[in-house]
């Protein structure tokens, strides 16, 4: 009876860091990933070019590159080390019910990053559930969500940042019946004369006068004459002539409707999401998620 000659260890640590480095050539945003110091990275590169037996990285002042050794070495293996990552994760999701799935809650709309990111992960293990617009927190705070993708700002001392993104300039909605709806801008002289629509309440007050600002940069005050739950409930409102609303460019992309126009309004500052957890959540796809997240928004 023959038996096959045993296998060499793989030095899989090394081989990690490799695959990062690979795709990011550059030694901070390496060891910023993987969690260990520069110092670490240099050691385990160099570890695994021992066990290579060539260099894999041409290292300057100014740039990191393969070599051509290190090039075959990434499309060899990186590919690899890619799968072994999404399967261990996957395995560790699927040690939980599939009744106990990552539940991510969002504001308004599933924007394009957000969908991509939720498209990548097991769709039997993962559940969007909408949050008002008016109460961003709550359904963290209380396990509702695992995830909660909100309008920024957040200082809530219980959640976790971890990625913050989508930074979009600011429109103001009207009907298409209101005078402003004719105009290609609108200035802080004009939001001061139009009736506001706010968060009705529920979020902090920091929060609030974030998203629906009291005055302008430029010291001219906003007035609000109403409030809502929802978005969609604030362009109701808005589409009956007598209010406006402010929401992000995406969103007035994403919430378009024939009764309403979306106007730019370039005297306010942008507003942009970011995805929070609690500090105690436990869920193993939470650093999948704001993995892909990350990706995906550095990419957009």
């Amino acid at each position: 009876m023959t038996t096959s000659p045993p296998l060499p260890d793989l030095p899989l640590r090394e081989l990690e860091c490799f695959s990062v480095l690979a795709g990011e050539l550059h030694f901070g945003r390496t060891a910023e990933r993987l969690g260990v110091s520069q110092g670490r990275v240099s050691q385990m590169i160099k570890r695994l070019e021992g066990r290579v037996g060539g260099a894999l990285f041409e290292r300057t002042s100014r740039r990191v590159a393969l070599t051509a050794v290190g090039a075959a070495l990434a499309a060899g293996t990186t590919p690899a080390i890619d799968r072994l990552r999404q399967g261990f994760a996957d395995a560790q999701a699927m040690a939980l019910s599939p009744e106990r799935p990552l539940r991510i809650g969002f504001q308004g709309a599933v924007y394009e990053s957000l969908g991509r990111t939720v498209a990548a992960l097991p769709a039997e293990l993962t559940r969007l559930v909408e949050l008002p617009w008016a109460d961003p927190f709550t359904g963290l705070g209380n396990g509702t969500v695992d995830v909660a993708v909100v309008l920024a700002p957040s200082t809530e001392h219980d959640f976790r940042h971890l990625v913050e993104f989508s930074r979009q300039p600011q429109y103001l909605a009207v009907s298409r019946a209101h005078p402003l709806a004719a105009k290609e801008r609108v200035t802080s002289a004009d939001l001061a004369g139009v009736g506001m629509v706010a968060p009705a309440p529920g979020a902090p007050a920091y929060w609030r006068e974030a998203n629906a600002p009291r005055r302008t940069e430029d010291g001219y005050e906003l007035h609000y004459s109403a409030t809502a739950t929802t978005l969609q409930e604030a362009l109701s409102l808005v589409a009956g002539n007598r209010h406006g609303v402010l929401l992000c460019r995406a969103g007035a992309a994403y919430f378009s409707r024939p009764d309403v126009r979306f106007v730019p309004a370039p005297s306010l500052p942008d507003t942009s999401l970011v995805a929070l957890t609690r500090h105690d959540a436990k869920h193993p796809l939470i650093a999948r998620f704001a993995g892909e997240l990350d990706i995906r928004t550095r990419a957009a």
